[in-house]
């Protein structure tokens, strides 16, 4: 049985690889906060208490999804953001190549300027903004210090959250609760992600590489659903029965940090391999907001 290390394991993407995985996998789930049973706490920015981690365990697969996710929040905290999502995926990256683990980087479609849509895996990138840019850079310290990797680039992910505020999809839900007219972004194309749909793609790609061994690059992974975060909105308001009148299109660029207008993934590569789920929106949305409704 595979032993595989996950970090931010207690954030929303890493709770579904950890049940995902958990049924037929040795696995350990790394995290700063939240912790939770099943969950090992560590800093990853704390280079000895990594080491001698990495050292100990020496796993069969790293899979790194711990990462600051948020542009606004990083464009605010260069220092801190380019701690962990360059330097910390550098020194995982290194010390996965060092005790011969295989290592998953759990990317983003923000390596993209979201001009010139769907984009492939080899196709130029232009990140707009601080976090788009750390990841991208996180990426190159992955190649840079290993060839046994597998860059998955991600779009909006949602899911069974905590909060309603833990995603930027799920987030739309305190819009629609709100009695007060609200502008909500009409320019933005996304295709939000249910996290589930990514754990079991992860899954799928580990067992991909049980039988390829030279099973290596950079691929990508979204649903397929182009919607704006006001055609978010409509379908979340249709699946709670509750109203969206309130509601109001803006089709100009959000004010703040700048992000891409349509960064649409071409995922042909694992779709091919026969990798891949895509559960329709409205009946996962249906799971991650119920308990909120």
């Amino acid at each position: 049985m595979s032993k595989i290390v996950l970090t931010g394991a207690s954030g929303l993407l890493g709770r579904a690889i950890m049940a995902e995985l958990l049924p037929n996998f040795d696995i350990i789930g790394l995290g700063l906060n939240r912790i939770h049973s099943g969950i090992q706490k560590l800093n990853l920015l704390d280079t000895e208490s990594v080491n001698e981690f990495m050292w100990t365990v020496k796993p069969d697969i790293l899979i790194h999804s711990a990462a600051e996710r948020r542009p606004d929040i990083s464009q605010n905290a260069p220092k801190r953001t380019i701690a962990l999502n360059v330097e910390a995926t550098r020194h995982l990256a290194r010390l996965a190549y060092q005790t011969g683990s295989w290592m998953i980087y759990l990317s983003t479609n923000y390596v993209f300027d979201g001009t010139s849509p769907p984009y492939s895996p080899q196709d130029l990138t232009n990140p707009l903004n601080l976090y788009g840019q750390s990841k991208l850079d996180g990426e190159n310290a992955v190649r840079a210090e290993t060839d046994q990797f597998c860059i998955i680039r991600l779009p909006a992910l949602y899911g069974q959250v905590e909060f309603l505020g833990e995603t930027s999809i799920t987030q739309i839900g305190e819009q629609i609760q709100s009695e007060e007219k609200i502008n909500i972004d009409h320019w933005s194309i996304r295709r939000p992600t249910w996290v589930n749909d990514v754990a079991v793609v992860c899954r799928q790609i580990i067992e991909h590489r049980s039988n390829q061994s030279n099973f290596n690059g950079t691929y990508h992974w979204s649903a397929n659903e182009p919607m704006t975060k006001y055609q978010i909105a409509q379908s979340m308001g249709e699946v709670v029965n509750c109203s969206t009148t309130h509601l109001i299109p803006d089709v100009k660029p959000p004010v703040g940090v700048l992000r891409p207008q349509d960064c649409e993934l071409d995922c042909s590569d694992l779709v091919n391999l026969g990798i891949g789920q895509r559960t329709p929106f409205q009946k996962a949305i249906y799971h991650s907001l119920i308990s909120f409704f």
